[in-house]
């Protein structure tokens, strides 16, 4: 039988001392209590055999297979460091975070009822990342969820690329979200591994001049009704993801207006149309383009770039008119991929080499901090007399002065 403990009150040089046993401690191990007096000392000691007692009649009455099962416990938990009370505190707690948790499916129905009212590119990289963890997590609890299976669902060892990075963006800001409600850990996904860049991979590219003409004639023949989007993004480097917010009010003869609503950064701009955007919207005046993503993907494929288009897949084999002929008889992809933000890339490096201050086209590129961002991508991309050619590009072939631009 242990040998009941006396609390002893011990003057020391850190004060008034007391030894506890571990069964009465909040850590589960043995402890010595401090205390700057004697009374406060001989209080405390009071109360812990107060404790003590009725501890040590709960003990009395334990049943031996509880003791048994103590025992075993102590002995697993030994090599560990860690004491019986230590480990039953420790999974009380999991339980009450399971319990205060919810399942992936419900915790992201509530988030994205949370989102609504963002713009809709934003719910639509949200959605498509809830999707991604509902279908392989469903009904397993947010504490239960490792970051090994957030990794394996939105970016799996070997993948890469701006999707990827993407995916990541979103279930982070959904895992945080959870977090501030207290259904898991935020610590959880700072364990997840975002896939490194390549050189390669960070590099921007640029239509040529001779391609940007190529791809404003498609549009012109095809798809007239996308032509001021396309003169928009070339020669004012609106981005893509602005022109869908765009109305035709926002496009004057005094110049684009783009406000908050409209601008990724939620930062009102106006932006000055030179001489061969004008000369553009004087002809192409701009209005929306209705369906403009499949639009965008049928001149593009038309224009020689290797992507998909499924309104050029739904036209007919039979076709009764030139227009048509031209468009069934499609020519080799032979100019690749697409580059991800070509157009508003080439305005940028073709306004720099042009010689435009980097100062100007900062306000009017949507950037907010110094100009290092634009120098480090845009400088020496491209030569002046590729940027005369490209701001020589006028509508139905003709060409604009270049006195204007230069």
């Amino acid at each position: 039988m242990p040998k009941r403990p006396k609390f002893t009150v011990t003057k020391t040089t850190e004060g008034w001392r007391i030894n506890v046993p571990a069964s009465l401690t909040e850590s589960g191990k043995r402890e010595r209590h401090f205390h700057d007096t004697r009374d406060k000392a001989k209080q405390h000691a009071t109360e812990l055999r107060e404790k003590y007692k009725q501890h040590g009649e709960a003990a009395s009455v334990i049943r031996p297979s509880l003791a048994e099962a103590a025992t075993q416990a102590e002995r697993l938990l030994k090599p560990w460091g860690i004491s019986l009370v230590e480990a039953a505190r420790i999974v009380a707690e999991i339980k009450e975070r399971e319990n205060a948790s919810k399942s992936v499916s419900e915790a992201i129905d509530s988030w994205l009822l949370a989102c609504e009212g963002l713009r809709d590119r934003t719910l639509d990289g949200y959605r498509q990342v809830a999707n991604k963890l509902r279908t392989d997590l469903q009904d397993t609890l947010l504490t239960s969820v490792c970051a090994d299976d957030i990794q394996g669902i939105i970016a799996p060892p070997g993948a890469t690329g701006a999707a990827v990075l993407g995916r990541i963006r979103n279930a982070r800001v959904f895992w945080r979200w959870a977090a501030r409600k207290g259904w898991c850990d935020a610590d959880v996904f700072k364990a997840i591994e975002i896939p490194k860049s390549g050189r390669h991979q960070r590099e921007i590219a640029i239509l040529s001049p001779a391609q940007a003409n190529r791809l404003l004639q498609v549009a012109e023949v095809h798809y007239p009704e996308a032509v001021a989007s396309y003169a928009l993004q070339l020669f004012a480097g609106i981005r893509a993801e602005e022109l869908r917010r765009l109305e035709s009010r926002h496009v004057t003869d005094g110049g684009i207006e783009m406000s908050a609503e409209i601008t990724k950064k939620g930062r009102r701009r106006h932006i000055n149309p030179n001489p061969t955007l004008s000369a553009w919207l004087a002809v192409y005046p701009y209005s929306p383009c209705p369906n403009w993503r499949e639009v965008d993907k049928a001149c593009r494929r038309i224009a020689g770039w290797n992507l998909g288009s499924r309104l050029l897949e739904k036209k007919s084999a039979k076709t009764e008119t030139a227009k048509d002929r031209t468009m069934q008889t499609l020519p080799d992809p032979n100019l690749g991929g697409w580059p991800q933000n070509a157009l508003r890339h080439s305005h940028a490096s073709y306004a720099v080499a042009a010689g435009i201050p980097l100062e100007s086209l900062l306000f009017e590129f949507g950037h907010t901090s110094n100009p290092s961002v634009l120098r480090e991508h845009y400088v020496g991309r491209a030569s002046r007399k590729d940027a005369i050619d490209f701001f020589k590009i006028g509508p139905k072939g003709v060409q604009i002065p270049t006195i204007a631009v230069a």
